[in-house]
């Protein structure tokens, strides 16, 4: 059945995710969205982004509340954000802050109000992460033109290999080389941009799931995933789309660029995002962006310092796009 609704409700809440609990991984023991870059924490970066954005509404921030408290406090006069910014204790997982960070969003909501108003049932959120520095206004806009909500309930900002290339080393520079998908349609990184309307999904658990093994140059991971697909009696069809990006990955990991761009042909987006809407129980798809700055979290010490060092130079290059 297909729901009716517009294509996006603005401004659209948003949930900053910064949270440091279950599956997040740490840097040098640090929470990675508090880490400094240039005198201000990772996730005022993107806070101060998404005060410039006139289709977001509030901003809900989903961390260790007394840190977030103090910090904002602290950066009041860099921040100067005229949206409404709520501060919600974190839970233990990435699903729970989602999931209870939406809730917050839903005024007054009791148990059951989504199948009594259909405005709550089919209500969107934005979601990005706190350690995201470059996600710039440019590109969050851009994803919002391009999250077609009459037809999904849930998207993924994706942006290609071409895009991200901007970002690596060059000229004695140091730069930042991600992991990417290998589609037949060409090579992409997750942007970390979502839109989302968390009641149209009816498996969140797996979520979850995919979250804690996200790091897939883990074969530790890999099997985890599929083990837990297999669980839930994934069908075959999208066990062999997974199994497919994986043998992909692994030969652009060997260097054998000619044989992955056989592998990919046997992963459209299309099927793919098919496979995605299957498992999680809702319509899933994917939209494509040009710039890149939100693909670029922060993973390792390497490419924190190499963020450090060329901030200011891609910051620029973003607003000359």
């Amino acid at each position: 059945m297909v729901v009716e609704v517009e294509k996006l409700v603005c401004p659209v809440d948003t949930l900053l995710m910064c949270g440091d609990k279950g599956a997040s991984r740490p840097l040098g023991g640090q929470s990675k969205p508090y880490l400094y870059l240039h005198g201000t924490p990772l996730f005022i970066h993107v806070l101060k982004a998404l005060g410039r954005i006139e289709r977001i509404n509030r901003v809900f921030i989903i961390g260790d509340k007394q840190r977030l408290d103090h910090l904002l406090y602290t950066h009041a006069r860099a921040i100067k954000i005229s949206k409404p910014v709520t501060t919600l204790n974190q839970w233990e997982s990435l699903l729970s802050n989602v999931w209870n960070g939406f809730l917050a969003t839903l005024d007054g909501y009791e148990p059951g109000d989504e199948e009594r108003d259909r405005d709550i049932k089919n209500k969107v959120v934005f979601i990005l992460p706190g350690d995201a520095p470059l996600a710039s206004p440019g590109e969050i806009n851009e994803f919002f033109d391009k999250a077609d909500m009459t037809k999904l309930d849930h998207v993924t900002g994706l942006t290609s290999r071409n895009v991200m290339e901007r970002y690596y080393p060059a000229k004695g520079k140091p730069g930042i080389k991600m992991a990417y998908f290998h589609f037949r349609e060409g090579d992409y990184r997750i942007n970390n941009l979502h839109m989302a309307r968390p009641f149209a999904c009816a498996n969140k658990q797996v979520i979850q799931q995919a979250y804690n093994s996200r790091y897939q140059k883990d074969i530790k991971n890999i099997v985890q995933l599929t083990k837990d697909m297999w669980e839930r009696h994934v069908k075959l069809q999208s066990l062999g789309l997974y199994f497919m990006m994986q043998v992909s990955m692994f030969l652009s990991f060997i260097r054998l660029a000619r044989l992955c761009e056989i592998s990919s042909r046997y992963t459209p987006i299309g099927a793919v995002s098919a496979a995605v809407s299957r498992i999680l129980g809702l319509r899933f798809g994917f939209a494509f962006t040009s710039k890149g700055g939100a693909a670029l979290d922060i993973d390792n010490e390497g490419d924190y310092e190499t963020m450090k060092s060329r901030y200011f130079e891609w910051k620029q290059m973003q607003a000359v796009d």
